[in-house]
């Protein structure tokens, strides 16, 4: 009558390590289980299954079926030991960014294109630079990027670029402006430090904002300006976009600067530290 008994990875590692090592006690060292268990075990197999060792010249030799079951063992070990390798290889750690979907434009192609093998990234957008510190803070994201001011002891802030801000706009819209014609502006509002940002370049520079649409999305506001709808004032990084449109033109003005500084920030006690500043130190321009 056949056998139901059955074999484990376990069983096949203990017969292995029995044999290889000529020691019930070091092959349960091995496993880290008893001398006892180990003898158990091996009984157990004997009644159920078939006899796997003898003893020979003071040496643990192996019968017949003994030998079967040992050259099994090995190569069942051997694809056992690759399957983990591969699985473990393959098992992807997720990199967490946090930023508003202007910056995501800029950095997002760069940062994955830089991650770590075995490492996949996940997005979480953000309307304005606290939101995106205190998730950093909280540990909802891995790495930040914002132009804000905000800053904690063991949270590294590096500077990626700064960006002047310029204005944008459909040639005729633009010539229109520059001539010191009425023209529409679509103004960024949102309670962030780039609305900051911008108006302080509006005062410094005297802009009439008579006339203006009020978008709390800087993805809207380009679209529009594409569209023609009106001109508008942006950070040169999101400016430098909007010019591979051939229509698309900077004013000729004169504006006094004021730049928009962006900047990467991580815990640095981040499980990924290591990890994400080279990916930074590629942003950085």
């Amino acid at each position: 009558m056949k056998s139901s008994y059955k074999l484990s990875i376990f069983d096949f590692k203990l017969i292995k390590d029995i044999y290889e090592t000529q020691s019930f006690s070091e092959a349960a060292k091995l496993n880290n289980i008893s001398q006892p268990a180990v003898s158990k075990r091996v009984k157990e197999i004997s009644n159920n299954l078939c006899e796997v060792f003898l003893r020979k010249n003071k040496k643990i030799a192996l019968t017949n079926k003994g030998k079967e079951i040992y050259h099994f063992a090995n190569q069942t070990l051997l694809a056992y030991n690759d399957l983990l390798d591969k699985l473990t290889s393959d098992f992807e750690q997720t990199i967490v960014l946090g930023s508003d979907i202007s910056y995501l434009k800029t950095f997002l192609s760069t940062i994955q294109k830089n991650l770590p093998e075995h490492h996949k990234l996940s997005v979480q957008t953000y309307s304005n630079s606290r939101s995106i510190f205190e998730a950093l803070l909280n540990d909802q994201i891995d790495l930040g990027i914002m132009s804000g001011s905000y800053t904690q002891k063991g949270v590294l802030k590096i500077q990626l670029r700064a960006d002047k801000l310029t204005i944008v706009g459909q040639k005729e819209l633009i010539e229109a402006f520059d001539n010191g014609q009425e023209t529409l502006f679509l103004l960024y509002h949102m309670t962030s430090s780039y609305h900051n940002f911008l108006k302080e370049f509006i005062k410094i520079n005297q802009l009439p904002t008579q006339h203006h649409l009020s978008i709390d999305n800087l993805s809207l506001i380009e679209h529009e300006v594409l569209s023609g709808t009106g001109i508008t004032i942006v950070s040169q990084d999101i400016a430098d976009r909007m010019l591979t449109n051939d229509n698309i033109v900077i004013s000729s003005q004169k504006f006094r600067d004021v730049f928009i500084k962006t900047y990467a920030i991580i815990k640095m006690d981040n499980t990924y530290y290591q990890d994400l500043i080279p990916i930074i130190q590629k942003l950085k321009k």
